[in-house]
């Protein structure tokens, strides 16, 4: 049988036979760069802060309004006069009616200009560049993430094509004008993925789904890079036909609603400064001499203004940037290594155990005694290896540090960025047993007794290091999510270039990777030994942490979930 070869272009026609809402999506766009298509409908509160963010990164922006009632088009018209909207956003009318999420959404044929995949589909098919990003006019770019973000999207299109999945935390806004976030809030899709029909939407129950050829890698970029609005004034469920929601990131953000709404937060909600928004429209503000707009894009961490903060004084401008901090069997030795082979990284010795062996008896803050305490601290890094600038450490037991020891860190180190490897903890467990034994009891495993053994698992220290949840809500509640990596072992044996690549992009050191010989070698790896069944059986019951609770408080699935 002749090979047919594949059309160059997908013909989408409606149901109700409107050819000026027909469209095609080509096999692949050629021009270089990333398309952003945000769909809009009545989110004139919104839209402003949603483009100016977007604005820098973008090389084009397309905005579909859905047959607005309020000043959305004005808006995003008036974002068009200014000096860069003008050659960037693009405004398109879409006037049809949608399905809404829910049984709506299902009772719409998916091919009808009412169907909110044909919608979708119609609005990725505005878009001309080689990639395209679905971002909602809810969505706000952070600002401390712009340089990181801008400089994932200057990578694509170099080597093999790939989706990048996005991570957002949801902010409410009350009636009286706070922003609030709820602690473990953050969600994860795919949103960036080239621009061609074979990545396209389809019909699934309930709402859209993107789908993608297996051929194609997902990555995900790491760090929190967008806040998703909601507005406790406004019907921001209205989109649903329903009020009993499919997903639990939806049920999630639904009781949250309905509890900040009602007043009743409680403490895992924080609040955000006030200026964060308006920083996002004065961005289209003043003029430098000369006529050229003051640049508000930067590395992440500078000021709303483009500046710099000012320089940290003392002991604290030289504290690490980074720490390590777990988990113990879970690659931390492999992440330590390539770090500390890296030209802009200065590390000490792997597990320095300083917070949770050598503290010492913490003094009150700004005192002679807390002066001293850092100073011994830093101390451990002036034999460190690596002249760069970035200084950290790798200390895997420090996820499981009493809350107040956590405190601390976060006095001394507010900025830190942290670095959370995991594995199946069942698998942890058996991982630290096959190197603790020989190591640290000088026996190998294969002599040690049934008994020993279901003590040692049983033990705290042990079984805390694979209750990944309870860490991770210890240092959330003294971190905020964006200052967080999550990565696991299966990462790092099946591509690890891209775990190193995506750490170092979090850590804002120059992409420099290993070789990949290197990349694939073992670092301090247990002896091979086969879990005998008795082991995984009581490990399965008394191990049966909650996996989903781990996937929703880093915002991405877990591999171990079952």
């Amino acid at each position: 049988m002749p090979i047919l070869p594949r059309p160059s272009r997908m013909e989408f026609r409606n149901g109700e036979g409107n050819e000026e809402y027909a469209f095609s999506l080509p096999r692949r766009n050629r021009a270089p760069g990333t398309s952003a298509f945000v769909r809009a409908r009545d989110e004139g509160t919104k839209i402003e802060y949603c483009l100016r963010s977007i604005l820098p990164v973008f090389d084009e922006i397309h905005v579909i309004d859905n047959g607005s009632r309020d000043e959305t088009a004005g808006i995003v018209r008036r974002v068009q006069r200014s000096a860069d909207g003008g050659a960037k956003v693009r405004l398109h009318s879409y006037p049809f009616a949608l399905g809404r999420f829910g049984p709506e959404h299902d009772r719409t044929p998916h091919d009808s200009v009412h169907s909110l995949v044909y919608f979708t589909n119609w609005a990725l098919s505005r878009c001309t560049r080689r990639y395209a990003c679905k971002w909602d006019a809810d969505m706000v770019l952070a600002r401390e993430q712009r340089g990181a973000f801008a400089g994932l999207l200057a990578q694509l299109g170099r080597g093999w094509p790939a989706a990048w999945s996005l991570a957002g935390q949801t902010v409410y806004r009350t009636a009286g004008g706070s922003f609030l976030a709820t602690r473990g809030e953050v969600n994860r899709e795919v949103r960036i993925a080239p621009c061609g029909y074979p990545v396209r939407f389809h019909k699934r129950k309930h709402w859209e789904e993107l789908i993608r050829p297996r051929w194609l890698r997902t990555h995900h970029f790491a760090p929190v890079c967008f806040y998703e609005l909601k507005f406790l004034e406004e019907g921001e469920f209205d989109h649903w036909s329903t009020t009993e929601f499919p997903s639990p990131r939806k049920r999630r953000e639904w009781a949250s609603f309905r509890q900040l709404r009602e007043g009743r937060a409680d403490g895992a909600v924080h609040g955000l400064p006030a200026t964060f928004l308006d920083d996002q429209v004065k961005a289209a503000g003043p003029r430098e001499p000369g006529g050229r707009r003051e640049s508000r894009v930067g590395r992440p961490g500078t000021s709303p203004a483009g500046k710099r903060p000012a320089r940290k004084n003392g002991v604290s401008a030289w504290m690490p940037r980074f720490l390590g901090i777990g988990a113990t069997r879970a690659g931390t030795s492999w992440v330590a290594a390539q770090l500390a082979a890296h030209p802009h990284i200065r590390m000490g010795r792997k597990e320095i155990h300083f917070f949770d062996r050598k503290l010492g008896a913490p003094g009150a803050s700004g005192s002679a005694r807390d002066r001293i305490n850092k100073l011994r601290y830093l101390a451990r890094f002036v034999r460190g290896r690596g002249g760069g600038r970035i200084r950290g450490e790798i200390t895997p037991a420090y996820a499981v540090l009493e809350p107040e020891v956590i405190g601390r860190v976060a006095e001394w180190m507010p900025d830190a960025r942290l670095i959370f490897m995991m594995r199946d903890p069942i698998e942890r467990a058996w991982s630290q047993a096959r190197n603790g034994f020989p190591r640290w009891r000088g026996r190998p495993l294969e002599s040690v007794g049934r008994d020993e053994l279901v003590s040692f698992f049983d033990s705290d220290p042990v079984r805390r290091r694979s209750d990944y949840a309870t860490c991770l809500r210890a240092w959330l509640g003294h971190f905020p999510r964006e200052h967080f990596f999550f990565g696991f072992l299966d990462e790092i044996r099946e591509r690890p270039r891209d775990l190193m690549c995506d750490l170092l992009g979090f850590l804002e050191a120059s992409v420099a990777v290993a070789d990949a010989e290197s990349l694939r070698t073992p670092v301090n790896a247990s002896a091979p030994l086969p879990m005998p069944d008795w082991v995984r059986d009581h490990l399965a019951r008394e191990y049966a942490f909650d996996a989903d609770e781990v996937s929703e408080l880093i915002g991405r699935q877990v591999p171990w979930a079952r």
